[in-house]
């Protein structure tokens, strides 16, 4: 696979408005992903704070449509440079950025970069107002460099090389442990996973009992919004690349571990319950929904009458935890 299939195949993604994403079957998991990058931010801007970096200077990697520009807003960051491979991404995340600042709600200057990160230099073409940068965003979409060492170093370069000391990477991305595990599971299938709402197929190019550490294709389809081939990144591979960079890793977890933890805080949790499926004890969809799906819900709505829980389907929550979670700083 080439930079060309992955540019090619997020340029003709379609741009969707609130309506249609309501109608898909993973507006939840969208809505609990979308907080978990939330809570990463914040738990890093909180980072900054304590080394009294207060408006950090932002590189948002493989930045898509620019989806993140609010959380940028709401913590109140210095710039931000958006670079993704995608053109017409770019050109999204430019017109996004352009009708919040109009509106007032962006109050940080911007640079657009459209640029193959894996096999070009980024720093060169960062406007010198906008470094040093203070922390690199990317999300859901390191793992791509790994088609082969080369991308996979060129890509993790640009990602930490305009970064100060003390600055942080943060990111998330497939868990290759949990890919593979579920991929070998289904060897009757073919190795590919599948549920209601996501599959994954293991390339059969590559041996599933002893994947390479670069080039391990996998194809992940999530209900039709995501259908591009993607690769394999093994976490401590990451960290060992990381540390030839001058990196060090300040943690590492599993999506549903980082959950559990930013439950606790009271903000973030009220903040997740309004993105979620919410039913009460009055709720006859349960009676509807695909059989098995809310099977948890059901007991719990029983015992706890005039009550209201917010949940993931059983598919929903299978697909939350094949991510992690991570966050590297430069070393002084």
């Amino acid at each position: 696979m080439t930079s060309e299939t992955v540019a090619s195949h997020y340029n003709a993604v379609k741009q969707e408005g609130i309506e249609e994403r309501k109608n898909s079957k993973i507006f939840h998991l969208r809505n609990i992903n979308n907080w978990m990058k939330n809570c990463l931010i914040n738990e890093a801007i909180d980072l900054l704070k304590r080394d009294r970096i207060y408006q950090p200077k932002v590189l948002d990697l493989a930045c898509g449509k620019g989806g993140d520009l609010p959380k940028w807003s709401i913590a109140r960051v210095g710039s931000v440079v958006l670079t993704d491979i995608a053109e017409v991404s770019v050109e999204q995340a430019r017109g996004r950025y352009e009708e919040s600042k109009a509106e007032r709600r962006c109050n940080f200057p911007a640079q657009f970069i459209t640029l193959d990160s894996c096999n070009n230099e980024l720093a060169p073409l960062i406007d010198p107002a906008f470094l040093p940068i203070d922390i690199v965003s990317c999300q859901f979409a390191f793992h791509y460099s790994f088609v082969n060492e080369p991308s996979a170093r060129q890509m993790l370069r640009n990602a930490v090389a305009s970064l100060r000391p003390g600055g942080l990477f943060i990111g998330t991305l497939p868990d290759a442990e949990r890919i593979v595990w579920a991929a070998r599971s289904a060897a009757d299938n073919d190795n590919k996973w599948e549920n209601r709402v996501c599959s994954v197929h293991y390339d059969g190019s590559t041996p599933i009992d002893d994947p390479p550490l670069f080039g391990a294709q996998f194809d992940f389809n999530l209900d039709e919004q995501v259908n591009c081939p993607e690769f394999l990144a093994y976490f401590p591979l990451l960290v060992k690349l990381a540390e030839e960079e001058g990196m060090e890793l300040l943690w590492e977890k599993r999506f549903p571990q980082a959950a559990e933890e930013y439950l606790k805080n009271e903000r973030w949790r009220s903040n997740l319950y309004r993105k979620l499926k919410e039913f009460n004890h009055r709720t006859t969809q349960l009676e509807t929904e695909e059989e098995g799906q809310f099977d948890h819900v059901k007991d719990l709505l029983t015992s706890e009458e005039g009550g209201r829980l917010t949940t993931l389907s059983k598919a929903e929550w299978e697909v939350f935890s094949m991510y992690i979670t991570f966050c590297f700083r430069k070393k002084e």
